[in-house]
């Protein structure tokens, strides 16, 4: 879904990097090269003792080519924190993600596939890697057909030690998947910065049960199926939109079905084809 779920959270000046939740140094946006952006993050996940740093850009549809997975990274604000990301090397394994992948100083990232085993785990092919990297190069990543479980394996080696990960976005937040010794640097909105003049709980409330009464969702819902709010707006014809994503709510996941978004009375609905924000209507 392009463009979908970068978030921000912008100072005027200072970008604020934190380790979940951690405040680790305050970087100015302003660098004087894209060379010493990567190593100030080098840095920041160096003191995090990280091996490497990883940020979820967005979702994308199923035929995105090269330019446009690369495209994630000129995102405003996230272009005017980490420039050098527009530099990096697209490894595509296919699937809905977007990832930008950060080594340590003096590390090198390898892509392999991945498939999990009837009794849950993950089962990779060391023998066909999607891509070997070279030290100190970034990656940009677009993998994942499945919200469950992530079709890629990431190992950062280091001279004879290496690390594992598995890319995935937490269906409980929309946020990156917690992975030791990997340092989350997405760029979120902070909620609680911008909701000084206004409480936005109010339109995000509005927005759910405007969507909530509409005939399809409310088909949805008599089925037993879920509605929850992503943590994310849309701009769409010219109105902030909250999204939402509806789907089956099991024991242990959360499987996402369709996304729709609202806003002054009007509700839209995600098409993955079109890659398009569509008119849904009121029912």
């Amino acid at each position: 879904m392009k463009k979908f779920s970068i978030a921000v959270c912008v100072c005027a000046v200072l970008f604020s990097f934190s380790n979940y939740g951690e405040c680790v140094r305050e970087v100015s946006a302003q660098t004087s090269g894209a060379e010493e952006n990567l190593a100030i993050l080098q840095d920041i996940i160096r003191e995090n003792e990280c091996q490497a740093g990883m940020a979820f850009l967005g979702y994308t549809y199923e035929n995105a080519d090269t330019s446009e997975i690369l495209e994630y990274t000129r995102q405003e604000e996230l272009a005017a924190a980490y420039p050098f990301l527009q530099d990096g090397t697209v490894v595509d394994a296919g699937g809905y993600e977007i990832y930008a992948i950060v080594p340590g100083l003096d590390c090198k990232i390898s892509i392999y596939p991945a498939q999990v085993t009837e009794e849950g785990e993950y089962l990779e092919d060391l023998n066909n890697p999607w891509y070997m990297g070279q030290e100190n190069e970034v990656i940009i990543l677009r993998c994942n057909m499945s919200e469950i479980f992530s079709n890629v394996m990431v190992s950062v080696q280091k001279q004879n030690m290496s690390v594992q990960y598995h890319p995935m976005v937490s269906l409980k937040d929309g946020h990156l998947a917690a992975e030791a010794y990997c340092y989350d640097f997405s760029i979120y909105y902070d909620w609680d910065e911008y909701q000084s003049e206004y409480d936005y709980s109010l339109d995000i409330n509005i927005a759910r049960d405007l969507i909530a009464q509409t005939d399809e969702v409310s088909y949805y819902l008599g089925l037993g199926m879920s509605l929850w709010y992503t943590g994310t707006e849309e701009y769409i014809e010219g109105r902030n939109c909250p999204v939402f994503v509806i789907g089956t709510d099991h024991e242990e996941h959360f499987t996402k079905e369709k996304y729709y978004a609202a806003g002054d009375n009007v509700v839209y609905y995600y098409d993955p084809l079109g890659d398009a924000w569509l008119l849904l209507g009121a029912g």
